[in-house]
């Protein structure tokens, strides 16, 4: 079975029609939070950021938090991975990664959401963060995993990592065309005045 990987634009509407078990947060330094672990931290009215100030987690890197969304996610549990302080290198970056993928299988997720964490530390030679993302993955035997982002730019990146690596991972793109039911004949067209 291959793992199919749905892509979704990263925001409040999408974090919202999530339809998976767990969402995996990684949290930086940045402070407010950014990214997935702001929409997140929004919608948990600010719990992430309340457990930050506590000193009960601070994004260390390597170190993990698992809080509940009390209803106010449609996931019931939400994993927080923290990236540290400094800009990840390629290392540090694939571990994260890598520590993300192996709890959400140790935990049997069916199905789970996130977003790439930044990439601050790119030089000469780099491997692009889709392909160390791709390589992440082969270790979670779920079906499916939704990633969150810009979803053009993850399109085409992980098309190009998927033929690079010759991974069998499905990449499913979100559906961009939406379609007007038709006019019904009874009604006048838009703009006229009906006495």
């Amino acid at each position: 079975m291959s793992l199919r990987l749905e892509l979704a634009e990263l925001g409040l509407p999408a974090l919202d029609a999530l339809r998976v078990d767990a969402l995996a947060v990684f949290v930086g330094p940045e402070r407010p939070l950014q990214g997935l672990a702001g929409f997140a931290d929004w919608r948990l009215c600010g719990a992430l950021s309340r457990t930050i100030r506590a000193g009960q987690f601070e994004g260390g890197y390597g170190e993990a938090l698992l809080i509940p969304s009390a209803g106010r996610l449609p996931v019931d549990r939400i994993f927080c991975f923290g990236l540290g302080e400094a800009p990840l290198d390629e290392a540090g970056y694939g571990k994260a990664l890598l520590t993300a993928c192996d709890a959400m299988q140790r935990v049997r997720s069916e199905a789970f959401a996130t977003s790439l964490p930044p990439f601050l530390a790119q030089g000469e030679g780099a491997i692009p963060a889709p392909r160390l993302w791709l390589q992440a993955c082969a270790r979670y035997r779920g079906p499916r995993i939704v990633l969150l982002g810009d979803s053009r730019a993850l399109a085409r990146d992980l098309g190009a990592a998927k033929q690079a690596l010759g991974s069998d991972v499905e990449v499913v793109p979100p559906t961009t065309r939406v379609e007007l039911p038709s006019r019904p004949m009874s009604l006048p067209p838009p703009g006229h005045m009906v006495r």
